[in-house]
């Protein structure tokens, strides 16, 4: 990325405010894979339970049926947090990247990123169940959100269109904020601007994952669609 002497660094320096390449690509793929792991698992959770048989033995229980979605994102929530714990050890300690910022830096970042990362999840949940094509919206998902929400790269170098459609994703700032804080050596207060983004439209992704269901809910009521493949 810098060539043999190393002279890119400046540039990305300049670009970026920080020489540490290493640190500032991680953050960006702890970060994705969290996401990643998100949709493949909990995005397409009611449709594999669909697929398994027991999803229509589970919505027909007396009880809340987003209680169901919400059970499935405690699991993957557990899942994140020991994710994103290893991955932090593993390149810290074999891969010897520093990380700045303390403990309570770095869990404000973590909750911060779940309404955003599970509102999507919970989107693409109901979502999935409608079209009954988990594969291609994750995929096609993922390779959007790669590229817009910058996880290897500044966003500031991309077209400004794309600047603009990267500014109406939650990551986007939550990768900026993590970056502050464990590369560049910023405070939360130096990150608020970006954390209080990334949780104002984490949040917004969040009333549009419940608005989804509720209109899966009232689909499957209406269509007695559930069991259909």
């Amino acid at each position: 990325m810098a060539g043999p002497d190393k002279s890119g660094i400046t540039s990305f320096q300049i670009t970026t405010g920080t020489a540490n390449y290493k640190g500032y690509i991680v953050i960006g793929t702890m970060i994705w894979m969290w996401v990643n792991i998100t949709l493949w698992s909990y995005g397409t959770y009611l449709r594999e339970e669909q697929l398994r048989g027991t999803l229509e033995a589970n919505w027909l229980m007396p009880i809340n049926r987003f209680d169901i979605l919400i059970g499935g994102s405690i699991s993957n929530l557990l899942t994140g947090v020991f994710m994103t714990i290893v991955s932090i050890i593993e390149y810290k300690v074999i891969y010897g990247i520093n990380f700045t910022g303390g403990i309570l830096g770095w869990i404000v970042l973590f909750i911060a990123m779940i309404p955003g990362v599970y509102g999507l999840g919970m989107l693409f949940a109901s979502l999935i169940l409608w079209f009954k094509q988990a594969n291609a919206a994750v995929n096609v998902a993922r390779g959007l959100l790669m590229i817009l929400c910058g996880i290897t790269f500044p966003v500031s170098i991309m077209p400004g269109w794309m600047i603009v459609l990267s500014k109406f994703i939650p990551f986007t700032f939550g990768i900026q904020a993590s970056r502050q804080i464990m590369v560049s050596g910023q405070g939360i207060k130096a990150a608020s601007s970006n954390l209080l983004l990334c949780l104002t439209e984490g949040t917004v992704l969040l009333i549009l994952g419940r608005l989804a269901f509720l209109r899966t809910e009232r689909l499957v009521r209406n269509s007695g669609s559930l069991e259909r493949f």
